[in-house]
Formats: structure tokens, sequence, C-alpha cells
């Protein structure tokens, strides 16, 4: 029905796009960084020679957490923590390299699986032997892989499951997952459309059959092809609102200063618009294969933030300002460097923790742990000034407004339920809400007869916000 009201049930709602809201007045959407936390490993070990580590996944199973991360093409090595901050590189004596097994590579029926992705599989009745399951390229096709441990992986079949009939397909991370959501296996693949980077999708009941790839389009350019070259994708549900799937692209600039540029013009632009700095830098501090030759200094990355929801054809990109920056230092201004690890978890009751590709190629090469608050991605943001917050109409089930927010010792944020002409629900208004001066994750909304909202629970209202000096991240109606 055409105007219908959201129905947003008890999920929660995060400010990632636009999906609540009808009106900002003094307010907008903000875009927030992720702070560094340090190094989370580095990658220095013999079987990691060149530094060239690239295409990596991180997972939390229970109360391990492992990082699975390309070595040259050639094989795949992981690194363990038990909380998500302090990492080892466990001993697996799987894989003969440089005629030792004390290294972290992984095992499979070919000891080389090529742009290899995992994921644990959530899908209800999965068999144990299964419950790891991956994608590697062969060729231009996708192989699937399953596995009971996460470490000793075996083909699920000879013949591949996917098969690459789009122009350069699958040449990066190929993410799957199974959304609870649309209760489908999902697939978000690398392809090129009209020489830019891009992204395809598509879906699967059972992991080995898979609808045709249809290319994603972005809400900034209404069409499927981007406004900059994105090269990996990263697209997961996100735990707390699975729902929405956060992505985090790595966004490539060229050395013309962003435009693309054609195989056969890059040497000449290279020469033209590179640093005699960074010319240097590279040439002291990368293996000889991977100097100017092959355009270690050719073309630059940062990351930034793009959403989608369960089903949806479309990437929104609210932000295209940077999430994360290359930073300061020649070593992150050169090629692959940036690149986002596929993977958000949760690394204290009020902290997520991301992870960045740095140094890529040269002998600092590591694993960089950065945080955010839960939920906080982004949010409506209210300066000194103040401003108001009006959302779309609205049906919602559970008892209670939950809101996750910050507010300076100057700031408030106040909520009003209205009824869809405007007028105030009695007794849940502007004046009367209370306790709206702080900083949570989970606070519960109070108005001075109460939090108790089951009296208009399958109601159609707005909410109205007030917000001075303050960020609102995400809300949910709880029970």
């Amino acid at each position: 029905m055409e105007n219908a009201p959201l129905n947003i049930g008890t999920q929660r709602e995060l400010f990632v796009d636009h999906f609540l809201i009808d009106q900002l007045d003094g307010v907008n959407l903000k875009l927030h960084e992720p702070r560094p936390a340090g190094v989370a490993f580095a990658q220095d070990d013999y079987w990691e020679r060149d530094h060239m580590c690239f295409f990596t996944t991180v997972l939390n199973d229970g109360d391990i957490y492992r990082m699975y991360y390309d070595t040259q093409h050639r094989w795949t090595s992981c690194a363990e923590s038990p909380d998500g901050i302090h990492w080892h590189k466990p001993r697996l004596d799987l894989v003969e390299c440089d005629g030792s097994t004390a290294n972290s590579i992984i095992s499979s029926n070919t000891h080389h699986m090529v742009r290899f992705f995992p994921f644990i599989d959530t899908c209800p009745g999965v068999p144990a032997e299964e419950r790891f399951k991956a994608n590697a390229v062969d060729g231009e096709d996708l192989i699937g892989y399953v596995s009971s441990d996460g470490v000793r992986w075996k083909r699920i079949r000879d013949e591949p499951i996917v098969f690459g009939t789009i122009e350069n397909a699958f040449d990066s991370q190929n993410v799957m997952f199974w959304s609870e959501v649309e209760q489908k296996y999902v697939l978000y693949a690398r392809h090129m459309k009209d020489g830019r980077r891009a992204t395809m999708r598509a879906t699967s009941d059972n992991f080995l059959d898979w609808t045709p790839t249809i290319p994603m389009t972005y809400s900034d350019t209404g069409s499927t092809i981007p406004s900059a070259n994105l090269y990996t994708n990263q697209t997961q549900p996100y735990f707390r609102a699975p729902h929405i799937y956060i992505s985090m692209p790595g966004r490539i600039f060229f050395a013309d200063t962003g435009h693309i540029v054609r195989k056969d013009d890059i040497a000449a632009a290279r020469q033209k618009y590179v640093s005699p700095e960074l010319r240097q830098f590279v040439q002291d501090n990368m293996p000889p294969h991977r100097r100017l030759s092959t355009h270690s200094a050719g073309d630059h990355a940062d990351a930034v933030l793009l959403s989608t929801r369960a089903g949806s054809g479309q990437f929104d990109f609210t932000f295209l300002e940077s999430f994360i920056r290359p930073g300061i230092g020649l070593g992150n201004w050169t090629t692959r460097a940036n690149y986002p690890v596929c993977g958000i978890v949760q690394t204290s009751p009020t902290e997520i923790s991301l992870y960045v590709q740095r140094n890529f190629g040269q002998t600092t090469a590591h694993i960089q742990r950065m945080t955010l608050r839960l939920d906080g991605f982004a949010s409506v943001h209210a300066p000194y000034a103040s401003g108001q917050m009006l959302s779309k109409p609205l049906t919602f089930s559970g008892r209670e407004l939950e809101i996750n927010y910050s507010t300076s010792a100057a700031g408030y944020l106040r909520v009003e339920l209205q009824r869809l002409d405007g007028s105030p629900v009695a007794g849940r208004t502007l004046d009367e809400c209370v306790g709206t001066t702080g900083d949570s994750i989970e606070h519960v909304v109070q108005w001075r007869g109460g939090h108790d909202l089951s009296d208009i629970n399958g109601e159609t209202i707005r909410l109205k916000f007030a917000m001075k000096d303050a960020d609102l991240y995400s809300l949910r109606f709880r029970q």
C-alpha cells in the first residue's frame, strides 16, 4: 500500500540511511570515524614473504576469533584471538612452506584457495561437518568449501557452485553468508561495469544452486555504476540489526587524482602525478617486483561506508566522505593499503572492532584494529544550536523505547510521540520527557508518567526528537 506506515516491530534501526527519517531541521546525518586501537598483528613471518597479505576476513565463533587472509595468492593463513584484541598465529602443521609446516597456513584438498572467503553457516539444521563454509576462485568461477572446525577444509563438490558470466567477475573477496532475515544464502561479488569496479548479488536456498548474479545499484548515482572504483565490498549483516547489511568497500583512486585511467595510460599518469617522495619511498620499501612497474605508487585507497537492507538491490551511499582515511605516513599511500577486513565483531560491552590492512607489501605490513561504540557508524547529529528530527509514520511492537545516544554536558535529547496529525500523544510530549542528558548504549526513554507504551502498541505514530549537542545512533522498541 502506498504511504503505508513502516512496521519496525522490535527491530533495532541504525541511522546509516534515511529509512526512518521524514524531516531534518537543524540536524544532519553524521558519519563517525573509527578510532585506532593498535596493531592486531604483524604480517612478517616466513610464509608471509614479501608481506603481501590481502583479502582478509574475521569471524567470531563463540570463545574464539579467527582471521583468515591471503598470502601472495598462494595460501590462506589464519590468526586467532580469545577476545578480538590480542592475536597470535597458531602453528597448525598442516601445509608445508619452505620445508616447514610450523606455520598458520590452513588446509584444503588443493592447498590453493585463491581469494578464499569463509563464513560460519548459521542456517538451521546445517550438518556439523559443514558448519563452516567458504568460496574460492577457480578461473572464472567460484568453488565451494566446507569445514567442521574452520581449519581443515574440503571441496563440497568438484564442479563450481557459481559460474562467472559477467565482466571481471570475482576479482576480489566474494562475500557469502546465511541471512536469517531473507532465509537464504546471499552472495555479494565483484564485477566490472563500464570500466568501474562494482558489486553484484545472488542468492541460494542450499549453497549449491544460485540465482543469476544481478548488479547492485548505488543511491548516489542511481545506476549500477558507483561514483568511484569499489574494489572489495565487505558486506555483512550487522549482528545487532541483521536486516541491515553494513558494507565497507576499499575505494581506489588512481595516480591521475581520482579519474579512471586506462591500462595503457597508467604508466604515463604515474610519472606525471606521483610525487618524488612517494616514488622514492616505494623504491626504498617495496620488493623490486612490487615497485612502480606494478603500480605500487600508481594508486591509493581509503574505505567508505555503505549499507543495504535485506533483499534490496541497492546500496545506500549516503556518506561519500572517507570512513577510514589512509593516515599519516607514506606507507599507507601505496597500492592495496587501507582495505578493510570483512567482518565487524563486538570486543566489549560498549564497543565494536573492525580491522584494516596497513602498509601492504612493506616490512611493516600489519592488521590494525579500530573501534566504534556499538551501533556507532553514523548518527543523527545536533549541533550546539539545537534542532529536530521527525520520523516517518511507523508502527511498533514492544512496551518501551530504547535509544543509543550521547550528549554533551550542555546538551540534551528529548522524545515526543505524535499522532499523524502532528498532535502529541498524551503524556509523551517533549516537555514531559525526562532524563535526557547523558550517554548510554541502551537508555529507556522516560516520560513523567513512565515508560510503558503498551497502550499505543500497534498504533501509527511518529517520533519527534529535539536535540542539542547530541547524537542519536540507534533506536528500537523492546518488550
